[in-house]
């Protein structure tokens, strides 16, 4: 412990803390939870139209598990070598079974994030895996000081996104706007997949995030090493 607090003050020193410009995330794809959250979004739409902006597309639906700034293609390198790493560490958490993740109601952050919320058992497992992904990136000594405590939410709509609504008065988003889904079920998904996704470069035509790497976790991935 006391050795990575030493090493975190030596990379505080060497470098400020730069924005972040990739991400860690799994990618949350399954039918029925899109379907959902496209219904709240309609919802919330036919309320206050001016959201629009605000909403995140369901497209780019995902859980993030670290924020990093990658400085130098070099350092992308380092980061999908570290992801690829990981997978060892995510395996022997799954121990070869297949994690179904549970969207269950809406929960939002000060009123200016609102997301699909997930069980607390779903919790706990992603806390071991973001801690295990972040030990890799750590030892590759990348820049991941942006990441805030792990705590995966499914964000659909964020005010920072829409920054002319803000200056506009809009401080908030009222929970009456999405109240009728507050404690709906949204729907499962299979975690089989983890992505290491660039935040500006261009996004995939399925309208997803441009991925450097993904590995693939879980039952199918053994599968596949099994092949291999």
């Amino acid at each position: 412990e006391d050795q990575k607090e030493d090493l975190g003050q030596e990379v505080s020193k060497k470098r400020p803390r730069e924005t972040p410009n990739y991400f860690v995330a799994i990618p949350i794809t399954d039918d029925q939870v899109l379907d959902k959250i496209e219904d709240v979004q309609e919802l919330i739409f036919t309320k206050e139209p001016d959201l629009l902006r605000a909403f995140l597309p369901v497209q780019t639906m995902h859980l993030t598990i670290i924020v990093a700034h990658l400085a130098t293609e070099e350092e992308v390198k380092k980061a999908v070598l570290a992801l690829k790493q990981s997978k060892a560490k995510v395996e022997a958490i799954l121990q070869g079974k297949d994690h179904i993740m549970t969207f269950n109601g809406i929960g939002q952050f000060n009123n200016q994030v609102i997301y699909v919320k997930m069980s607390e058992e779903d919790q706990k497992i992603l806390s071991r895996i973001a801690e295990a992904v972040e030990e890799c990136f750590i030892e590759m000594n990348l820049d991941i000081s942006g990441s805030k405590d792990f705590k995966p939410h499914l964000t659909f709509l964020k005010l920072s996104k829409a920054p002319r609504l803000k200056r506009r008065g809009f401080r908030k988003i009222y929970s009456d706007l999405y109240k009728e889904y507050e404690d709906s079920y949204f729907g499962t998904e299979v975690f089989t997949q983890i992505d290491l996704c660039a935040m500006h470069k261009k996004k995939q035509e399925s309208g997803y995030y441009y991925c450097e790497c993904s590995i693939n976790v879980g039952s199918s991935s053994t599968e596949e090493s099994k092949e291999q």
